[in-house]
C-alpha cells in the first residue's frame, strides 16, 4: 500500500511541529510540514521533514506548491495549523502589521487550497485549525478573532464545494494550547492549557478515523474551558 501523503502547514513550531512529530510516528504516512523555519526543497522529499516556505509571501507559496506537486500526485491530508497573534487595542493597530497578520493567517491558507485542492480525492481531509477566537470576541485580539473567524468561514463554503467529491472538511475551534503564541503575554497559567503533543494526538486522529463520516466543526477546549 502506497504511503498517505499528508502537509502540515505551519510546522514550524507549536501545534504544527508537534503534529508533523506525531505523523511521522506511524508507518503508513507519509508527513512533510512548511514554515519559514524549514529546509529548502532541493531533490527528493524526505518523511517528517519541515521545509521552507515563508507563508507570508505569495511568491514563495506558489513556488513550493509547484514544486510538492511534482513529487505528489495525489495529497491525503492538509492540516492548516499556520498563523501567529496580533493582540492589542484596536487603536494601536498599524497597517503594515494587519496586512503581515491576515495574510499568515487567512490569505495563505486559502491560496494553498486553491492549489493543492485540485490533488485531493475522495476520503482525504482538510483540516483548517481555527480558535475559540473563530468563535467569540476577546479584548485586544480584534485583528486576531477576524483572521479565525474568516478561516471558519472559508472552511465552510469550501466544504460546501467539495462534498460531492467526498472530500472531509474540519474545522477546529481550538482552546488555549501551550504554543509560543502566548509568549509574553499575562495574566494566563500555562499549567492550564493543553499540551501541543496532546493536541497533536487529537489531530492525527481526525485522518484515521472512517473517512463514511465527516467532523464539521470540533470545539477543543482545557478542562477548565475557555481561559
Amino acid at each position: 500500500m502506497e504511503p498517505k501523503n499528508i502537509l502540515v502547514v505551519g510546522a514550524g513550531s507549536g501545534i504544527g511541529r508537534s503534529l508533523l512529530e506525531k505523523l511521522n510516528t506511524i508507518p503508513e504516512y507519509f508527513p512533510i510540514g512548511i514554515s519559514r523555519r524549514g529546509v529548502p526543497l532541493e531533490k527528493d522529499l524526505e518523511k517528517g521533514t519541515n521545509y521552507l516556505c515563508d507563508l507570508g509571501d505569495k511568491d514563495q507559496i506558489l513556488k513550493f506548491t509547484s514544486s510538492l506537486l511534482q513529487f505528489w500526485k495525489e495529497i491525503h491530508a492538509i492540516y492548516f495549523a499556520s498563523g501567529d497573534g496580533l493582540f492589542l487595542k484596536i487603536e494601536d493597530l498599524e497597517w503594515e502589521d494587519l496586512q503581515k497578520h491576515l495574510t499568515l493567517n487567512l490569505s495563505a491558507p486559502i491560496l494553498l487550497t486553491s492549489k493543492l485542492l485540485p490533488s485531493m480525492k475522495k476520503g482525504s481531509l482538510l483540516c483548517y485549525i481555527s480558535s475559540t477566537a473563530g468563535k467569540q470576541g476577546f479584548p485586544e485580539s480584534s485583528p486576531y478573532c477576524a483572521s479565525k473567524h474568516g478561516l471558519a468561514g472559508f472552511a465552510k463554503a469550501i466544504r460546501e464545494e467539495v462534498k460531492d467529491r467526498g472530500i472531509r472538511v474540519t474545522t477546529v475551534y481550538a482552546g488555549a494550547i501551550d504554543t509560543p503564541i502566548w509568549d509574553g503575554r499575562e495574566g494566563f497559567k500555562r499549567e492550564d492549557m493543553i499540551p501541543a503533543s496532546d493536541a497533536a494526538i487529537f489531530l492525527e486522529s481526525l485522518y484515521s478515523l472512517p473517512a463514511s463520516f465527516n467532523q464539521d466543526e470540533i470545539l477543543f477546549l482545557p478542562p477548565k474551558g475557555v481561559l
